[in-house]
């Protein structure tokens, strides 16, 4: 069984060179096209011939021919010179007429990419489209302005619907199988007072601003402050089972990374709880700027701690009427007991509900 694709970064993506799988070099990634109100990953502008990577002719590959190959850091692609040199050119001045139905179905067959989609199916790959209304959706309906450049949108502000600035847009996590925007990355460390933090936002959680030049998170201040947030020299691993999902749950959005069943502790307690319509959620975070502060200085200890894992430093932190509530997955019971602490000396021993749960060890160790 083949395995799945791994995201990656629009910033590791674009410059990387396109290799064919008998590592014969096709060209270079010069940007990729997407929609990131509705998650999507269009297609992915290769550039083939020129020197130095100018002056080289376009071509717009749909993502689902691709293959991001991790070992030797280059993008798999199916075919050789003379076939990317017989596919459509790509015109970036002409931009916007370029991802229009006929565009999209031109490039998709000529790399033979709905057949491979299928295929993905078949084999079981994880993010495959599953049914004929799935596969009918990979194509994006068209809509005036929906497809970005990555590299523009990256740098973009973030703020609230208020208008508040919540960020940057420091990155993008796509997957070229699926053609799907895992999540939005931003630079929130400003807001949270925590120095070179980011937090990823999916992006269904995301629409532009009437001017198109930022992004609004459809989402609270709190919500935000509630959410996981990692250091830009630690990313989590996005595709763990059930990351994406509890990501997309933070915000109350639309799954668009599909991911597997988690496998995660038994959630059996944790179910319950969130069938009770009396147990605190990430979105029941207080709105006082008092709990505001107070989940901002607990998630600031906890982040700069050493002691913790990656699990550990992701847990939820929701503050409201100054009693604070943990919850998430540790790595052990010992995470679970330093996370409690950490939040007891800072908001009171008294005020701490550690909801915590660790995971078991067959779970753990995959």
């Amino acid at each position: 069984m083949a395995t799945a694709s791994k995201s990656a970064k629009t910033s590791d993506l674009i410059g990387t060179e396109v290799h064919n799988y008998q590592d014969e070099k096709l060209g270079k990634v010069v940007d990729l096209a997407v929609d990131v109100e509705s998650g999507r990953l269009v297609q992915v502008i290769l550039s083939s011939g020129g020197f130095a990577g100018i002056g080289g002719t376009l071509y717009a590959v749909p993502p689902s021919a691709l293959h991001y190959d991790t070992t030797k850091t280059v993008v798999r692609l199916d075919a050789d010179a003379a076939k990317v040199k017989a596919a459509p050119e790509f015109e970036m001045s002409k931009w916007n007429d370029s991802f229009d139905a006929a565009h999209l179905a031109k490039a998709s067959n000529h790399y033979g990419a709905t057949k491979a989609r299928e295929n993905d199916t078949a084999k079981g790959i994880a993010g495959a489209p599953t049914s004929d209304k799935e596969r009918s959706s990979a194509m994006p309906a068209r809509r005036d302005g929906q497809f970005q450049k990555a590299s523009k949108l990256v740098g973009m502000q973030v703020e609230n619907l208020q208008g508040d600035k919540l960020g940057d847009v420091n990155n993008l996590l796509v997957n070229l199988s699926t053609g799907r925007v895992v999540a939005v990355v931003v630079s929130s460390g400003g807001f949270l007072g925590i120095s070179d933090e980011l937090s990823a936002l999916p992006p269904s959680a995301l629409r532009f601003s009437q001017d198109r030049e930022s992004l609004q998170l459809d989402a609270t201040k709190e919500s935000l402050a509630g959410a996981p947030h990692f250091k830009s020299t630690q990313w989590p691993d996005f595709d763990q089972p059930g990351y994406a999902a509890a990501l997309t749950q933070s915000f109350r959005g639309d799954s668009y990374a599909r991911p597997v069943a988690p496998q995660e502790p038994d959630n059996t307690a944790r179910n319950v709880r969130d069938r009770d319509d009396k147990s605190l959620t990430p979105l029941d975070q207080g709105n006082g700027k008092a709990d505001v502060d107070l989940s901002a200085r607990i998630r600031k200890e906890i982040m700069a701690s050493d002691r913790l894992s990656t699990n550990g430093k992701n847990v939820k932190v929701i503050t409201r009427d100054a009693h604070v509530t943990l919850r998430g997955p540790t790595d052990s019971a010992e995470e679970k007991r330093l996370i409690g602490e950490i939040a007891g000396r800072i908001a009171g021993a008294g005020n701490v509900d550690n909801q915590l749960e660790v995971k078991s060890t067959s779970a753990a160790s995959l």
